[in-house]
């Protein structure tokens, strides 16, 4: 163990006997209190709480040996225990220059930022230029997160009283997409520690933590969003987006089921995340049933391998993957026997994403998209499309 370093004491308004005990306190010697505190206080008379707030009030403790490594500041200690806990410490940056670097720090990301939303702002697309699926992407973003003003959009982990997407695995999916291809940028103002800046001083942002902007060429803040609502919502939107809103509609179809499967198992206590093979079997099941039909085979896949798995035997993670097999026989099965299967009412856990709601109940006038009224399938309100 290395020796502790030497004090400096440095009295405030002390008289000689003040200066005594306060040398007294902070006296070390071979890297050691010479004397104890109980002691001092006892001999002089005084309470604990007495001696130790005059020590605080009158005298000040300065290494000898550690110092700033920036303006060399000696380092202060408080306490011995202050003392002790850090004098084994050789490299030592006081707090001003810690304060002035973590600002220096704060200005080149935001420099960086700054650099990037300019980029993105010379590149940025007015809204008829826009991917159809951007549009709608973007205005359930805005309904999601956006602020009260709608001149930024909130941090990611800030909302949580409602779902962007059936599946929050897909929200990332969704905020990444705007992103790389320009239609959003990650705000100046955001918090710097969602920010961090690689060995080439390159900004590395923290999805669930940094600020967005919209970045549409000639709009922002409240203008922008009335602008998109009035673009999506015109005749000629769904027309000329016919495939890219299919193919939005598809997809959360399949977040939908997806997102039911990984409910209905943690209900059981069986985690479980979908594969390709899963993904496959729930597409297969969209083309012959609706959202609500699957969703009660999935219910009855999980029941099954809930069950499975009481029997004993086998493992969590080997009773939750047989839901996927479970799952495809069912299917074979009310298929080839034309069953009807019963349309599944969305459950209130699992409420309806902003998204949807914006594309079926907006857009198309399809409520819930098949879970509530006659059931529509997804193919049939695609279809449905001028």
């Amino acid at each position: 163990m290395s020796e502790k370093p030497g004090l400096h004491i440095e009295y405030v308004d002390a008289d000689p006997v003040t200066q005594a005990l306060c040398l007294r306190y902070w006296r070390v010697e071979g890297g050691r209190f010479v004397e104890t505190v109980a002691r001092i206080y006892r001999d002089e008379g005084i309470s604990q709480t007495e001696f130790t707030a005059l020590v605080k009030r009158h005298s000040r403790a300065w290494s000898t040996l550690i110092k700033c490594t920036r303006c060399g500041e000696p380092m202060q200690f408080a306490t011995r225990s202050d003392y002790i806990s850090r004098a084994e410490r050789r490299v030592f940056q006081c707090a001003a220059c810690t304060a002035t670097e973590r600002e220096q720090l704060a200005c080149a990301k935001r420099l960086r930022l700054v650099e990037a939303l300019e980029r993105s702002m010379a590149q940025a697309k007015p809204l008829a230029q826009l991917d159809p699926r951007h549009c709608l992407y973007l205005w359930a973003l805005l309904k999601y997160a956006g602020s009260e003003d709608l001149a930024y959009i909130r941090p990611y982990c800030q909302v949580r009283h409602e779902r962007l997407t059936p599946l929050r695995d897909f929200d990332r999916d969704l905020i990444n997409e705007l992103w790389r291809n320009g239609v959003i940028a990650v705000d100046p103002e955001s918090i710097c520690t969602a920010i961090e800046l690689d060995s080439q001083q390159n900004a590395r942002v923290h999805f669930t933590g940094v600020r967005w902007l919209p970045t549409v060429q000639g709009a922002s803040g409240v203008l922008l969003y009335e602008r998109l609502e009035a673009h999506v919502l015109e005749p000629g939107f769904i027309t000329a987006g016919a495939g890219p809103i299919k193919a939005c509609c598809d997809q959360m179809a399949l977040l939908e089921c997806l997102a039911f499967l990984e409910m209905a198992l943690e209900e059981y206590r069986l985690g479980y995340r979908a594969g390709e093979k899963t993904r496959a079997m729930v597409v297969t099941a969209l083309k012959v049933f609706s959202v609500a039909q699957v969703c009660n085979i999935l219910f009855r896949a999980a029941r099954d391998a809930a069950a499975f798995y009481q029997r004993g035997g086998v493992s969590r993670d080997h009773a939750a993957k047989s839901v996927v097999g479970s799952f495809e026989r069912l299917m074979e099965k009310s298929v080839a026997n034309e069953w009807v299967v019963t349309p599944f009412r969305r459950n209130f856990n699992l409420p309806q994403s902003v998204l949807s709601r914006l594309v079926y109940n907006r857009l198309l006038g399809t409520d819930d998209g098949g879970f509530t009224g006659c059931h529509v399938t997804l193919p049939d309100c695609a279809a449905a499309l001028p």
